[in-house]
């Protein structure tokens, strides 16, 4: 299952992704997941309550006769009870996961903005919203253990209940009982008294279990990116590194009006293509129509090769510095120095006390954007992509930084290589090969 929720992370469309929080996904794949377990480990109990409870009227009705119908209405009473106690305990359920994911999705961004908040001495008042959310969480949990507490003693006391019914049926029947048939009543209803203590158990862990599967179905039914958005060509076969005919793309899917509309392209290999244009005119949507990420309502899309993205705002992974360059590939020094290099890490590497091997921290808190800027893009320059897509990549670093990284990187080690850069920056459109 956590195998699935990671695969299905990594295609959600960009709506869906919107819908679930971070701390949400990770209370599927640990909280929820948890909970469906326990399901299959209380799934024998269902076979085996039925058994358990048939063998002990058997064995009542040949020791009282009549008398042992008695003790299946009196079982079957009890049982009935829990009717209306697992539907409020489902419904708990559903709003501690509830405080539970709110809870979550903060703790989440405030240990993300932790710095942001110690700046703005807003700890405080933070810590004091994480409080009022886990007593929240705290009021709905208190409710169900108490409901938990009331079923267990409603069936702590079910044998002495269904002694009770049973031997005063007897009476009333006028059915002797003697030591014997008392004694093996008695050894029966404590044979009972198993699938009567666990059912409660087994209804709570089923309620949970509904909740929690409800909640991971719902997730692994949203919207995936379509497997059609682009047609992938081989290089052989082709000229042309990035190619859309008459495509329409939009965010939204139920729109009568595309965000983009008939957009016609075609990137030869080694091409450098410049895009630029007012703020919220498309840029980035260009290049998320490439991905394949931005559903497409009409046109078709063919890309030749492997393609590595640099978005505006960095990704960085927890770890160190090497760690985010390399991203899973082998280390090779000499093309290791030369990309750094490129990048203009070299000063910036030599300012840490150790080097590239200096952890970064959480989404590289301890760094500026310009430094951030730069690791990403000589992650893209080591994978070495066939198309590189760059979305304003020169925005976060100084005009000294940023020459140097277009001259050196885009220019340099990625001269032969098909390139599409979004940017601001008139001085960088005069080496592009077409300008959007």
């Amino acid at each position: 299952m956590d195998i699935w929720g990671l695969q299905k992370g990594l295609r959600l469309s960009c709506s869906a992704r919107q819908k679930h929080t971070s701390g949400e996904i990770i209370n599927y794949m640990s909280v929820d997941i948890q909970r469906i377990t326990d399901v299959i480990w209380y799934t024998n109990y269902i076979w085996m309550l039925p058994i358990q409870l048939s063998l002990a009227v058997y064995v009542l009705y040949l020791n009282l006769g009549a008398g042992a119908w008695a003790g299946l209405a009196a079982t079957l009473a009890i049982m009935a009870c829990n009717i209306p106690l697992t539907r409020l305990q489902k419904r708990l359920q559903s709003e501690i996961m509830a405080a539970k994911d709110n809870r979550m999705k903060a703790t989440t961004e405030v240990l993300r903005s932790m710095k942001i908040l110690k700046l703005q001495a807003w700890d405080t008042e933070y810590l004091q919203k994480l409080e009022a959310l886990r007593r929240e969480e705290h009021n709905w949990l208190w409710k169900s253990v108490r409901l938990t507490a009331f079923t267990t003693f409603i069936f702590w006391g079910s044998p002495a209940f269904i002694s009770s019914i049973t031997f005063g049926t007897c009476i009333l029947m006028g059915i002797p009982l003697t030591a014997g048939t008392v004694l093996s009543a008695l050894a029966t209803f404590r044979m009972l008294q198993d699938p009567i203590f666990t059912l409660p158990d087994l209804l709570s862990v089923f309620a949970q279990g509904k909740v929690s599967a409800d909640r991971v179905a719902q997730y692994l039914q949203e919207e995936e990116l379509k497997d059609d958005a682009i047609t992938e060509v081989p290089r052989r076969d082709t000229d042309y590194d990035v190619e859309i005919d008459h495509g329409a793309f939009s965010w939204e899917l139920e729109t009568t009006s595309p965000t983009i509309t008939d957009v016609n392209l075609k990137v030869k290999r080694g091409m450098k293509v410049a895009i630029c244009g007012m703020v919220g005119s498309g840029k980035s949507s260009l290049l998320s129509c490439i991905l394949g990420e931005m559903p497409k309502l009409a046109g078709a899309v063919r890309v030749s090769g492997s393609r590595a993205y640099v978005p505006q705002t960095a990704w960085i992974l927890s770890g160190n510095i090497r760690d985010n360059i390399l991203f899973g590939n082998p280390y090779d020094k000499e093309k290791y120095q030369k990309i750094i290099q490129a990048c203009a890490l070299t000063k910036d590497l030599e300012l840490f006390a150790n080097g590239d091997l200096t952890e970064i921290g959480e989404r590289g808190i301890n760094m500026s954007g310009g430094q951030k800027q730069r690791i990403q893009i000589a992650r893209s320059v080591y994978e070495d992509a066939d198309i590189y897509l760059f979305d304003d990549p020169f925005s976060a670093v100084d005009a000294h930084t940023g020459a140097q990284l277009f001259k050196d990187c885009l220019m340099g080690m990625l001269k032969d290589k098909t390139i599409l850069y979004v940017t601001h920056q008139v001085e960088f459109l005069p080496a592009a090969d077409l300008i959007l």
